[in-house]
């Protein structure tokens, strides 16, 4: 038996947050049709689990969530957002999607688009997918010359082909020095491309995208682009921004005192990825393994894991971020503080964000 302890500072008291928004990333394959230059892969392409393998582990995942409900008496949504690589070279895809929805989660899905056919969004349709997202990266040159020639094209064809079957279909952008320049035209091509919203997320310098230091925005640039790109919200097309950071540039500050997660990074407190052989990880723009599926169950590894407990624990933090009054709604990211400091040779997950605009040497 589990000692269930799993919601303290993970899940915190249901008059808090009601309902808990719980997500898993599940990376179904890491093969993929196009080579980005920011790509969080390296060159290692670990084993698939079988789609009845990832069905069982949705299961699991939905008695994890039957059982905060039932004995921590926490609502719960949960998500499960389908990705790779290129989710659609995985054998099985739709039989997994069918089964993540009969399960009771919600699914979203994350592709490059090029590959999507009019039947794909059909199944899509049908199958209530409630997001899918498809990365773009600029204007066409731009896209191109960060994910290959053509992608650009085969991105707005899959995304047109989703649209007419009325799926509702966001844009993801990676925010760097290459594109932070066009946010705003690269909003427009959005939503002239018949997309129904847009993201914007920061580089996280690891895997392939190691190499690109170089193009990693200083805290005032990220900050500006953030300020930039949320000044282009409007009620008719969504522009927005998960990164803790860019959650900074509002105005509600957490209760003074408070010592629990509230918001901000989803590591080791509202999200968890799963990699192709079953690895789970905290996000995987960090890449640490946290356990395996198969050796312990999702829920096993969620209650039990140090690393996600330390990340939920604020006396982990030992720098500005630590003491930082906004720590219970963004922490940082996680995976660029990991990722900066690893490629200086001092690997550290709970060390500063180095995009923070408010953290100064």
């Amino acid at each position: 038996m589990l000692q269930l302890k799993e919601v303290k500072k993970s899940i915190i008291a249901s008059s808090a947050i009601q309902p808990f928004d719980f997500f898993i990333q599940w990376h179904l394959t890491e093969r993929c049709n196009l080579r980005c230059l920011h790509c969080y892969q390296g060159r290692r392409r670990p084993p698939e689990m079988t789609a009845g393998e990832v069905m069982s582990e949705i299961d699991g995942a939905a008695r994890m969530f039957q059982a905060w409900e039932s004995e921590q008496e926490v609502r719960v949504s949960p998500s499960i957002h389908f990705t790779g690589g290129e989710p659609l070279l995985y054998s099985g895809f739709w039989d997994v999607v069918r089964h993540a929805r009969f399960s009771g989660c919600r699914v979203a899905v994350m592709t490059n688009g090029s590959l999507v056919t009019d039947e794909d969004a059909r199944h899509f349709k049908d199958l209530e997918v409630f997001d899918i997202q498809v990365s773009l990266e600029g204007p066409q040159d731009l896209h191109d010359s960060i994910r290959g020639e053509g992608s650009f094209q085969a991105a707005l064809r899959g995304t047109d082909r989703l649209a007419r079957s009325q799926n509702r279909v966001s844009a993801n952008v990676t925010l760097s020095r290459l594109n932070a320049p066009f946010i705003g035209e690269t909003v427009r091509i959005a939503r002239d491309a018949g997309f129904s919203s847009i993201g914007f997320s920061r580089l996280v310098p690891c895997g392939s995208g190691g190499t690109m230091l170089e193009s990693i925005l200083s805290p005032d640039e990220v900050r500006d682009a953030y300020g930039k790109a949320l000044s282009l919200n409007t009620q008719d097309f969504a522009v927005v921004s998960g990164d803790p950071l860019a959650g900074t540039l509002r105005d509600d500050a957490p209760p003074e005192g408070c010592g629990l997660t509230l918001s901000g990074c989803s590591a080791g407190f509202s999200g968890v990825t799963i990699a192709s052989d079953g690895t789970v990880m905290p996000c995987r723009r960090i890449g640490i393994s946290v356990g395996s599926l198969k050796r312990k169950s999702l829920r096993e590894i969620w209650a039990t894991s140090k690393t996600l407990w330390r990340l939920r624990d604020r006396e982990s933090y030992r720098g500005q971020c630590g003491r930082c009054p906004l720590w219970p709604s963004c922490r940082g990211c996680r995976a660029v503080a990991y990722a900066w400091s690893l490629a200086r040779g001092r690997a550290n997950l709970f060390a500063d964000d180095p995009q923070c605009w408010r953290i100064r040497g």
